[in-house]
């Protein structure tokens, strides 16, 4: 290598001739050739340059060789100069002396949420404000009746998405499905009306390691928009019947966890539980819901019954069975337990998102809802599956149903 190269610092590229480098350095073309064929690292023109790339999800990076090292002050000056918040991406810098007075420097910066997720993620009050302005289009009643109509909520998951549906689409369809709801019951004022969560009210973070890359919600995000979906539902039933229960029962989604499968603690230590007792301290407190009873299973059961117009309705998210044909099954062993579904003469079970209607045992009916969440694309892409969303709806007495919808 040339002295006179590496004192001045000059760094050749392929913009003029070796002959031209020469005469401007003073030196032979021959040292040239040595030079650009020991050093090309150093002299050649693809690493003089600044470069540039971006991906995808928003990562930068910016790569070139100048007269000193990188400082992460300098990553946050490129990082303004392109018009971003450097406080939007986490930061990073390499810096490499390779020759006298020369260095390699790359800056990187990554940004703390990505462009996607961005674009989709809902703010948390715009959906709570959402909610505070719809309005269910009612009528009077017209008459009255000695039946209980049921309205199942199952596995609302609040902060999944697919299919390009998110929290905000959620919040429309659940709406949606307590006005229909409402309609019906101010066509007839029933003596009774039962909400049930039929559990995976919310999405978690916890119940597969996936969650956190596919949900548009924090995890205390999701409880509060679930928790207000369903005392919207309180709040547009209650007027219209003598007597409301809300019950709640525990789920695989909505379990408390230390990470994925591993519960922390005891099957009542849920979150659609915590929103069920959430809700009972705010009818608490509300003269014009006075007539709402909230119910959970008791401590260390995952399943409760009540008798409602004649009828024993028993409750189960139904993950406890491995499939939809297992769940008779299940209610076998239950009764044979003496367990809460043993005197049921409806059991109404979620978990499985598709419509479900048969009997079991001595003329019992087993129910199972559909969902009212954005759908599953990892199920269809496997099965060719998929169902209506919406509520499970029916009216019963001594131990019989009528008028089943989806909601």
């Amino acid at each position: 290598m040339s002295c006179s190269v590496c004192a001045t610092g000059t760094v050749i590229d392929d913009s003029k001739s070796n002959k031209a480098w020469g005469r401007e350095l003073g030196i032979g073309e021959a040292s040239i050739r040595r030079h650009l064929k020991h050093a090309p690292k150093v002299l050649t023109n693809q690493v003089s340059r600044d470069s540039t790339e971006e991906s995808s999800d928003g990562s930068k990076s910016l790569t070139g060789i100048r007269d000193r090292a990188v400082t992460l002050a300098d990553a946050r000056a490129w990082i303004t100069s392109t018009g971003d918040n450097p406080d939007h991406y986490t930061l990073s810098i390499r810096s490499i002396a390779y020759g006298d007075g020369l260095w390699s420097n790359r800056m990187s910066a990554t940004p703390k949420h990505s462009k996607d997720a961005a674009q989709v993620m809902p703010n948390a009050s715009e959906l709570m404000a959402s909610i505070d302005t719809w309005t269910p289009a009612v009528a009077p009643n017209a008459t009255h009746s000695a039946e209980t109509f049921v309205v199942c909520a199952a596995d609302l998951q609040a902060g999944k998405t697919d299919y390009g549906l998110g929290s905000g689409d959620l919040l429309n369809r659940v709406l949606a499905s307590f006005d229909t709801a409402a309609q019906i019951a101010t066509k007839t004022r029933f003596a009774e009306i039962i909400l049930a969560d039929l559990g995976d009210i919310v999405e978690n973070i916890n119940n597969t390691s996936s969650q956190r890359a596919t949900n548009d919600l924090a995890i205390t995000e999701q409880i509060r928009l679930a928790r207000r979906l369903m005392l919207e539902g309180i709040k547009r039933l209650a007027p219209l019947t003598d007597s409301l229960v809300y019950v709640a029962v525990p789920s695989n989604h909505g379990s408390v966890r230390l990470g994925p499968k591993s519960p922390e603690n005891h099957v009542l230590d849920d979150y659609g539980i915590e929103i069920a007792e959430q809700l009972r301290d705010i009818v608490a407190e509300s003269d014009k819901l006075s007539n709402v009873t909230v119910m959970i299973p008791e401590q260390s059961a995952e399943t409760l019954a009540f008798e409602t117009s004649n009828t024993v309705l028993g409750f189960a998210h139904g993950h406890q069975a491995q499939s939809p044909d297992a769940l008779g099954k299940f209610w076998q062993g239950q009764s044979h337990g003496r367990m809460p579904l043993a005197a049921a003469d409806i059991a109404l079970f979620g978990h499985y998102h598709s419509l479900r209607v048969q009997q079991s045992g001595d003329s019992r009916w087993l129910m199972v809802s559909p969902s009212s969440d954005s759908g599953s694309s990892w199920f269809t892409n496997k099965t060719g599956e998929s169902s209506q969303a919406g509520m499970l709806s029916f009216i019963t007495r001594d131990g019989q149903w009528s008028d089943l919808r989806i909601l």
